[in-house]
Parts: C-alpha cells; structure tokens; sequence
C-alpha cells in the first residue's frame, strides 16, 4: 500500500468556485456573490488550510470485469511475464479475487481496464472541529467551513490521483502496464478512468467496509466508519479508479 500526505494544505489548490457551488451558488445565474460574503470564504478557506492535514491511501490490482462483477486480485509484480497472445500485452498470473463487486454502472465504467485502484483520502479531523468550534456562535461561517472542507478534499483528491498517475508512469510499475511494443512510454499507457464511490448509482455503499479492510484506514488514515456507514473524519472520500 502506498500513503501520500500533505503537512497541512497551505499549498492545496482550493477552487473558490467549487465553495460556492457547494454553497449553492451557480454562476452565470441570478444570484450574485457579494463583497462581504466573498471576504469570509477567503479568511475561512487560509484558516481551514491551516488546520487540515490531507492523506490519502491507494492499492493497484489487477481486474476482470465478468458480467455486472468487478472482481479484484492481488496484483503479482514479481511474476510478470511477456504474453504471446494476439494483443501483445504483458501479463501476470490472476489471482483468487479479494474483493468482488455488484455493480452495473461501476462495470460499465471500468470494463475496459486492466487493473483497478481501490483509493481513500482524508483531510483530517481539523476540518469538523473547526466546523464544530463556530457551530452555535454563527450559521453562516459553519456552512461555509462545510463548503470548503468538500472543495478542499475534491481537491487534494484530485491532486493525489495526478500523483498516483505520475507513480504509475515510474520504472516501478512501467511494465506492468505498458503494452508490449516499440517506442511505448508509460506516459503513452497509462490512463484513468474518473474516480467511482460506493453510494453512487448501484456501488452499494456496504462495501466501505471492504475498503476500510483491505486499506486498513482505520490504522493507516485514522478512519472510523459508523453503524450508517458514514466515515470520519467526515471529509473523506473512497473510490475505484480504473487503469487503462
């Protein structure tokens, strides 16, 4: 497994917009954003990048897609070997799958990759207590640390992905995914479907445990998952990212 974190998210690339989207602002509408609103979401936005702490955790494996079932499996890098068949494509023992998933819309998103990421991210708990700090005392700057901390974790989501990608591209996992051929890159093979949550369309959102089991986030991100399935700290994100 492989974590990246960021010291604090300073540096994390906030789109204002994404707030206000999440505020209920849409631009090009009716509904201007005014001055005074616009300077609480810069001050609280440079305030909650002080307090978050953004990690994130990924696992490749290697996947077959067989009717609506993704089916997962330990991805073998000390057996790949060279295929002979007719696509030229190296490849690797498959093994029992650790994880199979239900999922018709999920399938048809990944069904042509190779392999599937299953991938967690967190900005900390620094976030809720923020929010929990101005609860009560205001009703406007609670909801704006809400909007922030989900463009925040969109974010630092997105960023980590572009990483993971750039690993992917890396000597590490060069062969296991660049097809066989002349002048082949990695940059050339490796490509990501969007990222695909449980809770969305039929991803039944049961399997966050098996992504709190096989990522462990309780013991490598400080997660917790309740009896409703809702995660903690509440700006954390899971998906599958698929890899052509």
């Amino acid at each position: 497994m492989n974590i990246i974190s960021f010291e604090n998210g300073k540096k994390l690339n906030i789109d204002k917009k994404e707030t206000y989207r999440y505020l209920g602002y849409h631009f090009g509408g009716d509904v201007p954003v005014d001055d005074e609103l616009e300077k609480m979401v810069n001050e609280l936005t440079k305030k909650l990048q002080e307090v978050i702490t953004p990690r994130c955790i990924y696992e490749i494996y290697r996947l077959r897609v067989e009717d609506n079932f993704c089916k997962l499996s330990i991805l073998d890098l000390g057996n790949i070997s060279f295929s002979t068949d007719s696509e030229n494509h190296v490849s690797e023992p498959i093994n029992e799958p650790v994880l199979m998933i239900e999922s018709k819309k999920l399938s048809a998103h990944i069904k042509e990759c190779r392999y599937a990421i299953l991938f967690a991210a967190t900005i900390g708990p620094g976030a809720d207590m923020m929010i929990r700090r101005f609860s009560g005392r205001s009703t406007v700057k609670p909801a704006i640390l809400q909007a922030a901390g989900a463009a925040a974790i969109e974010a630092f989501a997105d960023e980590a992905t572009d990483m993971i990608k750039r690993e992917l591209e890396d000597y590490k996992y060069g062969i296991a995914l660049q097809p066989r051929g002349e002048n082949v890159t990695g940059a050339d093979s490796v490509s990501f479907r969007m990222r695909f949550s449980p809770g969305y369309g039929d991803f039944n959102l049961e399997h966050q445990n098996d992504f709190f089991r096989l990522l462990q986030l309780e013991k490598n991100l400080g997660m917790s998952l309740n009896s409703a399935l809702l995660m903690s700290p509440s700006k954390s994100i899971t998906a599958v990212i698929g890899v052509l």
